[in-house]
């Protein structure tokens, strides 16, 4: 079936178009352009969005909940409820963020998410936000630097221990959080950026050098910046 969606404008990355029409068929975008540009035909059906602006959804990858559930949970009504949720605001796909928490919960909620993620086909008509892959947020962060994350339960990264988590998601981490000062961490870092994991710092007291060596092993973004981490204090 092809759809012709009409709206008061339809940003794309480059540009604005107004009195904007996007041609959709099985769920793919055909085109994009201005009344003017594009025929509706009779073989499509027109939906109207009257003012409403058309963007490309947006992709959260920090998320610990919404609608009331924590992703930890990983039962199909919590991550239903949480991605029913993101979709009425815009958020067509996120990462599900762990939090630091004692190791079989953690292994039992990665387990739960690394099948929701891979079980992601089986949603694909629904109105929710699909699960890209799991962002690991804790356990290896700084204790200095752990926000609400509770410190008995923060690790010392190893190779065994990550492999642990790694597998226990059933491959489908995408994002870690770690902190580099830790003792440990480069050789994980290094281990997670050849699984093409995004390596991002955080939660960490680390000097500059130390940071430059965990960019150096691969590490390429930040969790949240400037929050939970050395301060500019002079």
């Amino acid at each position: 079936m092809r759809y012709a969606l009409t709206s008061a404008a339809l940003l794309t990355p480059t540009e604005r178009i107004e009195n904007a029409v996007l041609v959709m068929e099985n769920g793919v975008i055909d085109a994009v352009g201005t009344r003017t540009e594009i025929t509706i035909t009779q073989n499509m059906k027109h939906v109207d969005l009257g003012d409403a602006i058309l963007a490309p959804g947006f992709i959260d990858m920090h998320i610990h909940g919404a609608a009331g559930h924590d992703v930890m949970e990983g039962t199909s009504d919590a991550l239903a409820a949480v991605e029913i949720f993101l979709a009425r605001h815009g958020v067509t796909s996120y990462c599900p963020t762990t939090v630091t928490a004692p190791m079989d919960r953690t292994l039992a909620s990665l387990e739960q998410l690394g099948n929701a993620v891979n079980d992601v086909k089986s949603r694909a008509r629904q109105l929710r936000a699909m699960p890209l892959g799991v962002h690991l947020e804790g356990p290896f962060i700084s204790t200095a630097k752990c926000g609400v994350h509770p410190l008995a339960n923060i690790t010392t990264p190893t190779e065994a221990l990550y492999k642990k988590l790694w597998d226990a998601a059933l491959g489908t981490i995408k994002v870690m959080t770690i902190a580099p000062e830790l003792k440990g961490a480069q050789v994980v870092i290094t281990m997670a950026a050849r699984q093409n994991v995004c390596v991002s710092l955080g939660h960490s007291n680390a000097l500059a050098e130390e940071t430059r060596a965990a960019i150096l092993a691969g590490a390429a973004h930040v969790t949240h910046t400037f929050n939970a981490m050395r301060p500019l204090d002079h």
